[in-house]
C-alpha cells in the first residue's frame, strides 16, 4: 500500500470511548499517512491505553501527553512533532472516508496548491441522523476568513515544505480559523479538493455561557493575532456570527433538502470501518 508523505494530527481529550474509530479512520486510508500523531491533552480516562495498545497494530501511530492546555496548545504541539510534507487535522470524534488523503494530496500535487480543504457530512453525535452537508467555496482568501471560517478544520491540509510550519493561536476556541487567516493573510489562496470525505459529528450544546467564551476568543484573534482595531474588530465580527449561525442552523438542511440521501454518511463510516 502507497505511503501518503502526510501527517495527520489528532488533538483528544477524554476520548476513550472515540479514538480507536478515529485511528483505525486513518489506517483505512488507501494512502496510510506517514505518521499519525495522537495528541493527549491531559486526559482522565483510557484514551491514552486504547492508543498505546492499537500502535502495536499500527506502527504509524505516534503519541504525545501533555498537561490540559487545549485544543490550539494539543494541535500545535502535534505540528510541532510532525516530519511529513502535508499537515492534515482530524479531530477524534471524528471520520474521513477510506479516500480521503489520497484524493487530497493528489488534488494539491497536482494543482501546486499549498493549501485545501473540503466538504464534510455532519451527523447527530447522539443517534447517527445525516442532518446536512457542510459547502465550502471553490477557493477562500484572507478577506474571505476575515468575515467567518467557510471551511471545517477536519477537512484542511497545509504543505509545510510550501509555507512552512504554521502555528495555532493557543486561545481556547477558534484556534483553527486563526491558523488559517494567518496562512492566507501570508498570500496562501484555499482551495476545495473535489468530493465529500468526511464526516463531522455535532454535539449540540447550549450553554451560553460556551459562546460567549467562543466570541471573546474571536475578538482576541481579530485584535492580538489581526492587529485590527475595536471598530475593524466589531465590524468583522457581526457577519462572522451571522455566518456560524446560517452555517449551524440554515445551510446543512438545505442542502439535505436539495440532495436527500439518507446513507451517505453512513457508506463514509462504513467506508472508514467504523460506527457512527
Amino acid at each position: 500500500m502507497r505511503e501518503a508523505d502526510a501527517s495527520v494530527i489528532t488533538a483528544t481529550f477524554n476520548s476513550a470511548d472515540v479514538i480507536e474509530r478515529n485511528i483505525r479512520s486513518v489506517a483505512a486510508q488507501s494512502m496510510i499517512p506517514k505518521e499519525h500523531i495522537i495528541v493527549d491533552d491531559g486526559s482522565h480516562d483510557d484514551t491514552i491505553a486504547v492508543a498505546k495498545k492499537l500502535r502495536r497494530e499500527f506502527p504509524h501511530l505516534k503519541i504525545i501527553r501533555q498537561s490540559n492546555g487545549g485544543a490550539g496548545a494539543a494541535r500545535n504541539s502535534g505540528i510541532e512533532a510532525a516530519s511529513g510534507r502535508y499537515i492534515s487535522f482530524l479531530d477524534s470524534d471524528d471520520l474521513w472516508s477510506r479516500y480521503k488523503l489520497e484524493k487530497q494530496i493528489e488534488f494539491m500535487s497536482n494543482n501546486e496548491v499549498a493549501l485545501s480543504y473540503g466538504e464534510y457530512d455532519i451527523v447527530d453525535a447522539r443517534n447517527g441522523e445525516l442532518l446536512g452537508r457542510h459547502c465550502s467555496p471553490d477557493q477562500v482568501t484572507y478577506r474571505d476568513f476575515l468575515s467567518g471560517c467557510p471551511v471545517g478544520c477536519l477537512t484542511v491540509a497545509y504543505d509545510q515544505k510550501l509555507l512552512g510550519k504554521r502555528f495555532m493561536p493557543e486561545v481556547r476556541r477558534g484556534q483553527d480559523w486563526g491558523c488559517w487567516l494567518e496562512l492566507t493573510r501570508d498570500g496562501a489562496i484555499g482551495y476545495r479538493y473535489p468530493g465529500c470525505h468526511a464526516v463531522y459529528r455535532r454535539h449540540e450544546n447550549s450553554l451560553s455561557s460556551d459562546k460567549l467564551f467562543k466570541a471573546v476568543d474571536i475578538y482576541r484573534i481579530y485584535r492580538d493575532e489581526e492587529f485590527l482595531g475595536r471598530l475593524k474588530t466589531l465590524r468583522h465580527m457581526v457577519p462572522h456570527i451571522v455566518y456560524a449561525l446560517i452555517q449551524r442552523h440554515v445551510a446543512p438542511a438545505r442542502r439535505l433538502l436539495e440532495e436527500p440521501d439518507a446513507h451517505r454518511a453512513g457508506r463514509l463510516v462504513k467506508e472508514a470501518g467504523g460506527i457512527l
